[in-house]
């Protein structure tokens, strides 16, 4: 079974968690086989995976970045991320489960000291668009790479009193792992969409807060709103992010220190507990299945 996952120019924070946790979880079931696909963490329902595949999805999302894809019996379902992407991809509620970064809490055996009073994680694409760890050095807070390697990330997520973050899985995480957080709303607005599928499947109500450009390139794109061509043509004049890079970081700066102050968000405890039971479960009767089609496979070649 090949373990699909989305690869962008840098690493990225969520979409790396893939290697890091499915072969803790399920291991000696990996390989390269292009016609037994698995779609676990990410915005991944695309429609443009192999059609002749099958694919095996453990707790992705639709993100909207694609067409929905033609659902046949080439897809199983054992759970999705959340209520839109049943509802898109024509599934019951009871399959709307969570992100299955959850199960993180069945990798994490060692809580280190907390040592950070807030940390800010910026979306990957933040990293090269804005000037945020400068703004984070002005403001006193703590800054997460969400391009660094997932042991270095989750150390920085666990030794936090305080999450802010722009991504996503920051806050999947840290809710997962029960360190509070602070949502913002992404810079491209066609990121937002997909925090609300993840939190409806634990009843957990948004709230995501402003916060202030680091750069003329984040707040022209800000501007830009839902066109991407135009957030295109503004990150490639690489120009922008050279002008008056210290004002934007400090405003910036300022828009973290305030955000700091607000009440953290965490979804329930019984919610968090009854989702990561669920999928517990559908990770046994995952394994049931591949020792079930296993003699198949076998017989057939």
């Amino acid at each position: 079974m090949k373990l699909y996952y989305y690869r962008g120019d840098k690493p990225n924070f969520g979409d790396d968690l893939n290697p890091w946790m499915w072969p803790k979880l399920l291991p000696g079931v990996w390989d390269d086989n292009p016609n037994e696909m698995f779609l676990g963490i990410g915005s991944i329902i695309f429609d443009s995976h192999p059609k002749q595949a099958n694919k095996i999805v453990f707790g992705a999302g639709y993100g909207g970045y694609t067409p929905l894809p033609v659902i046949d019996d080439k897809w199983k379902f054992y759970f999705v991320r959340g209520l839109q992407t049943a509802r898109e991809c024509k599934l019951d509620p009871s399959m709307a489960l969570g992100d299955s970064a959850i199960l993180l809490r069945s990798c994490i055996t060692e809580r280190p000291a907390k040592v950070h009073k807030v940390s800010f994680m910026p979306h990957f694409e933040s990293t090269y668009d804005g000037n945020w760890r400068l703004a984070c050095q002005l403001a006193g807070v703590h800054y997460i790479d969400p391009t660094a390697t997932v042991d270095q990330t989750l150390q920085d997520i666990l030794s936090s009193e305080l999450l802010i973050t722009e991504a996503m899985h920051g806050a999947i995480v840290a809710d997962a792992l029960r360190v509070p957080f602070v949502a913002v709303e992404p810079i491209q607005q066609r990121h937002h969409m997909k925090w609300f599928d993840w939190a409806s499947a634990l009843d957990l109500d948004l709230r995501p807060q402003p916060l202030a450009a680091s750069s003329m390139v984040e707040a022209l794109m800000k501007k830009a709103g839902p066109n991407e061509a135009l957030v295109v043509r503004i990150r490639a004049n690489r120009r922008f992010l050279r002008l008056v890079p210290k004002r934007f970081a400090q405003g910036a700066a300022e828009s973290l220190l305030k955000l700091s102050r607000i009440e953290p968000q965490l979804s329930g405890d019984a919610n968090m507990e009854r989702a990561h039971s669920r999928m517990l479960e559908k990770v046994e009767l995952l394994k049931a299945d591949l020792r079930a089609a296993a003699p198949l496979v076998r017989s057939a070649g």
